[in-house]
């Protein structure tokens, strides 16, 4: 879907009077990320596939209000630009949202992530528009769509499961692949709300899954939170993490064996 996503990113731009001749494609995934070259900005764009393949439209509006009331709270993460409305946008199948470009010129400071991260839930305390209680409908529709089997009936059940305790807005996905140098967080497109803890499982995840010295060194940097409950969220953001996989493995067949690694791990641990 990328050819169709550039379109409509270069498209859109072009119709705010900002002219991209070189657009690049970063990532094309659950979105696909277009700098538009040689403008410091940056398109979201929805895959165009339907949902669970890919994301529903209020995705990326709630990745847009999210993003932007920590930006104004001073909290480190990539903001929306400045260049043009940020959106969204509709052209076609697509919805196009625009932020600054960030070049990344080094690699992630897990301490500065950490501390990061910390950051963004102080900013986020106090946010109070309407975001989904945990993944829990996410991941109800994601295994409502896959074939009955084991695998599906093991995440399922550990991604229903929830967790008890103070809630608030969180980023939803806080892995360091959705952290760039700064550090600035980006991603924001399932934000969620629950505790803190939920967010920390990402990192926590990362740490023993792959046994991820960043991932384990952020976390410890971000600080004071309940280790047990952490242990009871992770499970929870793992089940809704490889429920993704699942739905992503007939276009993406790479990701099987690993999938089915992540599955033994979390039968062994969990279930």
């Amino acid at each position: 879907m990328s050819e169709t996503a550039v379109e409509a990113a270069v498209e859109v731009a072009a119709e705010h009077g900002l002219r991209s001749d070189d657009p690049l494609v970063l990532r094309d995934a659950w979105h696909v990320l277009v700098h538009l070259r040689p403008l410091p900005l940056v398109a979201r764009v929805s895959n165009g596939r339907p949902y669970p393949e890919g994301p529903p439209e209020e995705d990326v509006i709630r990745e847009l209000e999210v993003a932007s009331h920590a930006a104004r709270a001073g909290a480190p993460v990539v903001p929306p630009s400045g260049l043009l409305d940020p959106g969204p946008h509709r052209h076609g199948a697509h919805v196009v949202a625009f932020w600054q470009y960030v070049e990344p010129r080094r690699e992630v400071e897990p301490v500065a992530a950490g501390q990061g991260l910390r950051a963004i839930h102080e900013a986020l305390a106090d946010y109070h528009g309407e975001l989904p209680s945990l993944h829990t409908d996410d991941l109800a529709r994601i295994t409502d769509s896959l074939e009955p089997s084991a695998d599906v009936e093991l995440v399922r059940e550990l991604g229903l499961r929830r967790p008890v305790g103070p809630a608030q807005a969180l980023h939803g996905d806080a892995h360091l692949a959705n952290c760039l140098p700064g550090p600035l967080w980006h991603d924001f497109e399932t934000a969620w709300r629950g505790p803190r803890e939920l967010d920390l499982a990402a990192l926590a995840l990362s740490a023993r899954v792959r046994d991820d010295d960043a991932s384990r060194i952020a976390l410890g940097a971000y600080g004071d939170h309940d280790a047990d409950l952490l242990e009871e969220c992770l499970p929870v953001y793992a089940a809704w993490i490889y429920a993704s996989f699942m739905v992503a493995l007939p276009r993406r067949p790479e990701l099987g064996p690993v999938l089915d690694e992540r599955l033994r791990w979390l039968r062994e641990t969990y279930a």
